[in-house]
């Protein structure tokens, strides 16, 4: 394989929350018609790796390996809806509860692929017009979505970046330290010196 691919890296939550995603996109379908996101599957996006050589990403799985079994499986809340503004558009999410202690963990996952903080979210629909959303936010605001769920392993997609199936496959699944309980390890770490960035420096899984 000598082809550039383009790879998502991304977490996947449990079927319950895949599930009840799937329901909400097919009855927003029922209220606007066909948009953007319809068809993709429930999770929550860390880092897009466009047009990269497999020969690039092969050489770099075990260390991320190494690196991922220094995290617990995260442990989340959903809690109702929320949307992102972009003035002609918006997309509607499922809202995920921040707190210090996830804070703390998307920092720690961060730090192995040299990424910029971001909201963590679960998309229901992404990107449609004003008009859409004014016919489908009423319902989501009110909506209520209260559920606590858990994601034990990082997914790996990969698609060709030139070629006619444009649709992301599995590639790879890497599995967090089931060892670790997630409330416990944020809490100690949560109580130690804020580390050095230059001790870290050596642990970061990129390719920019």
């Amino acid at each position: 394989m000598t082809g550039y691919h383009d790879y998502l890296i991304l977490l996947t939550p449990p079927a319950s929350i895949i599930n009840n995603v799937k329901k909400l996109k097919e009855q927003s379908f029922s209220m606007i018609g066909e948009y953007e996101s319809r068809h993709s599957k429930a999770h929550i996006t860390v880092q897009p790796w466009p047009r990269k050589r497999p020969v690039w990403i092969e050489p770099l799985l075990p260390k991320l390996e190494r690196d991922l079994q220094t995290l617990p499986p995260l442990v989340m809340d959903i809690n109702g809806f929320d949307f992102f503004d972009q003035q002609e558009f918006q997309t509607i999410y499922a809202k995920l509860t921040s707190t210090p202690a996830t804070k703390l963990w998307f920092k720690l996952l961060r730090r192995f692929f040299n990424t910029s903080p971001f909201e963590p979210h679960i998309t229901i629909t992404r990107n449609i017009p004003h008009h859409n959303f004014k016919q489908l936010w009423p319902r989501f605001k009110t909506l209520p979505w209260n559920e606590r769920f858990s994601i034990d392993k990082l997914t790996i997609l990969r698609r060709e970046t030139i070629g006619y199936d444009k649709t992301f496959k599995p590639y790879n699944e890497i599995s967090f330290n089931k060892k670790l309980d997630f409330f416990e390890f944020t809490n100690f770490k949560l109580k130690q010196p804020a580390m050095s960035s230059a001790k870290n420096d050596g642990k970061q899984f990129s390719l920019f």
